[in-house]
């Protein structure tokens, strides 16, 4: 965030450092690089912060649409959002996994809905949801399809085939110290025993 913070700040310094009056071309034009490599490291530090709070960009799309299903979303929300220039592809391959993603319009402005706030449960264990989940590490993967499922319980079994990793226990430990509310058989008896579930989309 600090590095974040320091590069929008800069931004704006080269704005409010150009003239207002008789503004020459060539002058604008080095004023707009300037602002524009700002920007572009804003966006790589903006992915960054991404990265550690919640994870991949389809993860936190998908995040962000389950926390406002239903609403009208902006190109630019969710550009922001995802951090990335390839955010349009992700929602092509969340539609692809089952999510119903509406484009209200037409055109490079047009906003997206979620008009489904979760998956039927057949959809949401399918093998085909479980092959679709990547993440650079076994907790990235897990949140991503507890995300995917919820409030559908997952297995053992499923879990481990999505951490890749026996010790995917640990990786859930771990993501409930980060402040995921997962919860098991302990948390609640409805959820049979062995599996988890992620209770709430917010993170404490």
């Amino acid at each position: 965030m600090v590095r974040l913070e320091g590069l929008l700040k800069e931004a704006l310094a080269v704005v409010e450092n150009t003239r207002r009056e008789n503004l020459r071309p060539q002058e604008w034009l080095e004023t707009a690089a300037r602002v524009g490599t700002y920007l572009a490291e804003s966006r790589e530090a903006l992915a960054k912060v991404r990265q550690d709070a919640v994870g991949g960009a389809r993860t936190a799309l998908l995040l962000y649409f389950r926390s406002h299903p239903n609403e009208t979303l902006t190109p630019q929300q969710l550009e922001g959002v995802a951090a990335i220039r390839a955010w349009a592809r992700r929602i092509r391959e969340l539609r692809e996994i089952g999510w119903e993603i509406q484009s209200v319009g037409s055109g490079a402005d047009a906003p997206y809905r979620l008009v489904t706030d979760q998956l039927d449960e057949a959809v949401a264990s399918s093998e085909e949801t479980l092959g679709s989940i990547g993440g650079s590490n076994p907790g990235e993967r897990l949140i991503e399809y507890l995300l995917h499922i919820s409030p559908w319980p997952a297995s053992p079994q499923q879990l481990e085939r999505v951490a890749k990793t026996p010790t995917w226990r640990q990786e859930i430990r771990e993501l409930v110290d980060q402040g995921w509310l997962i919860e098991s058989h302990d948390d609640d008896p409805q959820i049979p025993p062995g599996h988890y579930r992620l209770a709430n989309l917010e993170v404490r």
